[in-house]
């Protein structure tokens, strides 16, 4: 039994936009400080509104990623809305060898490369490997793939993609306790690899989040993909709720800024903004998190966000905010596309895990594969 999940390199697609750079560059990215990034941003788009060369595309996007992170709202919104993702044309998903498909072992492949302007994927990195001649089978089976170019505003760009293929040899599927070990056994054969990560964080998310490794899994994901919404959005959390709300607040702004359709990411943001005595923010974006809670999502959960919309328009009421959780209501976060065995909504610690509605909603989802 084989899974195999093409998607933007990025484990939250939604990111992907920010860094067109190559995997394997270690240079940091282009930084701007808020007065520069306007300038930066018009620069970029009057020369992508001409007829750059590719080097200037590059460099464009490079500087509306920059202008992003400086928190140039245009910036962003650019650039969710003039990156056209690419699209397969032609191709086959890879096939297990032989040898695989007789192995009774269970195994992920995960590989990064580039996707050219000429549609064609080349420059592979193995994050994860794999026996049986597998790995060699996937960068063979992947090369003869053709795209459509991913585009910015109508230009074609090099573009990085993540694919992956996970296989089973057993006919039963692992116990908790198991396949907690082998993901655990993943993350110490490849810790670079911000998919193994992930998969443990999302394991222990749903089936033991007060596990320490659960936290270390976090700190693992943000050092990888430091824009990534979840794992930001989950430590934000975590430090709001020890009274850490200096060290929660750069978190708690990426999920904001990333994930800004996420009732999860706005409740954190706004439970942040509240401690620190941004009242105003606080108020606005507790207020979407109401406004944007699935309507199929269970009404305990959204009675609690109503719950913490009133304590802050109370608190706001009379300064300076208090310096401790709101309550005393402290729930658990789960992953909130992890797989439920209570049906398509569940609840688990407080947290919501919804594998239809987080698909729409958290913005976290691979590309082109279900969650």
């Amino acid at each position: 039994m084989a899974l195999y999940q093409e998607r933007d390199q990025s484990p939250e697609k939604s990111n992907n936009v920010l860094w067109p750079g190559d995997s394997s560059e270690s240079a940091p990215a282009l930084e701007l400080s808020a007065e520069d990034a306007p300038v930066a941003f018009q620069d970029a788009v009057q020369v992508l509104s001409g007829a750059p060369s590719t080097e200037q595309v590059r460099t464009a996007w490079l500087d509306l990623a920059a202008a992003c992170r400086a928190e140039l709202a245009e910036a962003c919104t650019y650039l969710q809305e003039q990156v056209q993702r690419p699209k397969r044309v032609s191709g086959e998903p890879p096939k297990l060898t032989k040898s695989a498909m007789n192995a009774r072992t269970i195994y992920v492949l995960v590989l990064r490369a580039r996707l050219g302007t000429d549609g064609r994927i080349r420059k592979f990195t193995v994050v994860e490997s794999a026996p049986y001649g597998m790995t060699e089978q996937f960068i063979k089976a992947l090369a003869a793939h053709v795209y459509v170019p991913a585009k910015l505003a109508g230009h074609p760009i090099e573009y990085p993609l993540t694919f992956k293929l996970s296989a089973t040899g057993y006919k039963e599927y692992l116990s908790q306790e198991e396949e907690l070990r082998w993901l655990r056994a993943r993350v110490a054969q490849f810790p670079g690899s911000g998919d193994a990560w992930l998969d443990l964080a999302r394991f222990l998310a749903s089936h033991a989040s007060q596990d320490p490794d659960y936290e270390k899994a976090l700190h693992a994901l943000n050092r990888l993909s430091p824009e990534a919404w979840w794992p930001a959005t989950e430590l934000a959390w975590l430090r709001a709720q020890e009274g850490k709300y200096a060290e929660a607040a750069p978190l708690a702004k990426v999920g904001r800024r990333f994930a800004p359709e996420n009732p999860y990411a706005l409740e954190t943001s706004a439970l942040v903004a509240f401690h620190q005595g941004h009242c105003r923010e606080a108020v606005a974006d507790q207020q979407q998190a109401v406004a944007k809670f699935p309507e199929e999502w269970p009404e305990e959960e959204r009675a609690r966000f109503k719950r913490a919309l009133e304590a802050y328009r109370r608190g706001c009421s009379s300064e300076p905010a208090p310096a401790a959780p709101l309550n005393g209501e402290r729930p658990r976060r789960a992953w909130p596309g992890a797989q439920s065995g209570g049906g398509s909504n569940a609840v688990v610690s407080g947290r919501v895990k919804d594998v239809v509605g987080a698909r729409r909603v958290c913005i976290s989802c691979f590309a082109d594969i279900s969650c």
